[in-house]
């Protein structure tokens, strides 16, 4: 078999596969078909495969962009409130989600207002129905998204109610600029009327005290290590 007749049955096959909805083998069979002659190959058989062969691309991404576009916004009931930034959302067709809301950060449970900024959440969510706008994954594979109810930004109330840090370090490279502004004004304004963890004269950022958490369990790990060494542990 030439390198022309493989092609065809490579693209026949990937084809074949999409019309039964299996389009994650129509990319598949279509880079085997490149790297053995591509589609130039198809179009010096005939042209309308090489026709075919884009019409096939062309509607796997439109698709695709479908799917994304109604995976990144949908509406569901609020099931479970974790702490002040992580939820549980049920979605219509019965999907659930965990959402870590985007471009803020609480105190953790540990924290002076910790259970209060989970409280604040949960009173505005839990049980109510939310419309999400999801911005990408976390590592711990988290939907990060704009979480709002009848028209209310959570993300935001959770500042507004001084129950949240505005996480700039990360927003300013990511979020909309409009967005940014308001929610570092939120911010600002809860810090000025000492709103929630702002009454306290100092309060410990979350991300710091992470590290701090993290630096103490490693040099717990560091000791006990030394212990071990010298068999007195």
């Amino acid at each position: 078999m030439n390198l022309k007749h493989l092609a065809a049955a490579v693209f026949l096959a990937a084809a074949s596969a999409y019309g039964a909805g299996r389009t994650d083998w129509l990319q598949t069979g279509l880079d085997v078909a490149k790297q053995v002659g591509g589609k130039e190959v198809l179009q010096n058989i005939s042209p309308d495969w090489g026709r075919l062969a884009d019409s096939l691309l062309n509607s796997q991404k439109s698709d695709g962009s479908k799917r994304r576009q109604s995976a990144n916004a949908y509406t569901g009931r609020v099931s479970k409130v974790s702490d002040g930034d992580t939820l549980h959302v049920t979605d219509g067709n019965g999907r659930k989600h965990k959402i870590r809301l985007a471009y803020i950060d609480v105190p953790e449970l540990q924290q002076l207002y910790g259970t209060r900024s989970r409280d604040s959440l949960r009173a505005a969510a839990e049980g109510e129905t939310v419309q999400v706008r999801v911005f990408e994954h976390d590592r711990y594979k988290r939907e990060v998204a704009r979480v709002s109810k009848d028209g209310t930004d959570l993300n935001l109330m959770q500042l507004r109610n001084g129950a949240a840090w505005h996480y700039g370090s990360y927003a300013k490279k990511q979020q909309e600029k409009s967005a940014y502004a308001a929610y570092a004004a939120a911010q600002r304004q809860a810090r000025q009327a000492r709103e929630g963890l702002w009454r306290a004269n100092n309060p410990q950022a979350p991300w710091d005290y992470r590290k701090a958490q993290r630096e103490a369990q490693g040099g717990q790990n560091r000791q006990g290590n030394v212990w071990d060494l010298f068999g007195l542990w």
